[in-house]
């Protein structure tokens, strides 16, 4: 099984193994896709597309964002970064996606915002990273020993750029941060009881949005904390991206071990609303994609009828998970047996 480990916790042959494999990945050419695109690019074009997809017996002109804004959130997040880490294994075998624990600023401060892990962060309009491999170009001097051959530094494709521009960007403006470690603890345990209404939908609102009653520091902040092209539609861009949602899928998996622990003899899926019950917010069931049953798209396994409304110059950069077998939100709620291989958290 994978073990996935907080970021400042990494030895430095850890973290050199994370980074190489981002690095390669930026420079591995996709397969079948448009020069001067790579597989890291795909996976930051996908990012983009899964806010406007067209599916199957919507209504015309309606769009479904299947990984946003809604309770699915947390399992799509966790099949696309189980697809990435896959990816950066087959550059740096054992390698995996480390964690940002948000409660340990101290520690993310001084281990993982540094010029050896990602880069400094900066505060006011966004501006390029000016320490650390992540920049475009990295000097030659300050390569380190792992840095792939012919690779020139970590470029932003200009069709993903957005308004930051091709060198990746940071910038923070009047965010607070970082939210208390007692605010987190509340959140692994949150639970709202209503008639009708499963508690997962009060966590995922938490977690993904923040709530001033809870925890207003929670994913959207974290995001626009850092800034730049983190805070973009493309935000895989940043690198950061992968660890702190890696810290999303930690706090979910935290929430369902604590329920299960707490209801005994339940199964994973009874920590998940059912396929029709009605949004307490909405009132109304969630979007296709969002229920238990429902196919994850673009894991639908070649399935007729699904579009993405993307810019036509930036759809040849998606990949392709045709030949996948077809994955639902069902089979992301144990983290265990999301693949033959699975993962779980190590302590902070």
């Amino acid at each position: 099984m994978d073990i996935r480990r907080s970021a400042a916790s990494l030895t430095a042959d850890q973290r050199d193994a994370f980074l190489q494999a981002v690095v390669r990945l930026k420079h591995r050419p996709a397969p079948g896709g448009p020069a001067g695109v790579s597989v890291y690019d795909q996976f930051v074009a996908l990012h983009g597309a899964v806010m406007a997809v067209i599916a199957p017996g919507l209504p015309p002109g309606e769009r479904v964002n299947y990984g946003h804004w809604d309770i699915g959130f947390c399992a799509w997040h966790r099949r696309y970064l189980r697809e990435f880490e896959r990816a950066l294994q087959a550059e740096v075998p054992g390698v995996t996606i480390p964690y940002w624990d948000w409660s340990d600023h101290t520690g993310a401060m001084a281990r993982v915002f540094v010029p050896e892990f990602l880069g400094s962060l900066r505060t006011g309009g966004p501006a390029p990273v000016a320490d650390g491999p992540l920049r475009d170009p990295l000097p030659v001097p300050e390569r380190p020993a792992w840095w792939p051959a012919g690779a020139n530094g970590f470029p932003v494709h200009p069709l993903l750029a957005e308004e930051f521009g091709s060198r990746l960007a940071r910038g923070s403006v009047g965010v607070g941060w970082p939210p208390p470690a007692a605010r987190i603890a509340q959140l692994e345990q949150l639970l709202v009881v209503q008639p009708g209404a499963h508690p997962l939908w009060f966590f995922w609102l938490v977690l993904e949005q923040g709530a001033a009653s809870v925890t207003p520091r929670t994913h959207n902040r974290g995001h626009n904390f850092v800034g730049g092209h983190m805070s973009g539609a493309y935000s895989p861009n940043d690198p950061v991206f992968w660890l702190h949602h890696a810290n999303v899928d930690r706090l979910w998996a935290n929430w369902q071990r604590g329920r299960l622990a707490a209801v005994p003899g339940s199964t994973p899926s009874d920590h998940y609303p059912p396929q029709h019950q009605r949004s307490p917010f909405s009132l109304e069931e969630a979007p296709q994609g969002h229920r238990i049953d429902d196919v994850m798209w673009p894991w639908v396994h070649g399935a007729a009828g699904f579009d993405v409304d993307l810019d036509p110059a930036v759809k040849p950069l998606l990949p392709d998970f045709s030949a996948e077998p077809a994955a639902t939100v069902r089979g992301m709620l144990d983290t265990a047996t999301v693949d033959a291989v699975g993962y779980r958290y190590a302590a902070p």
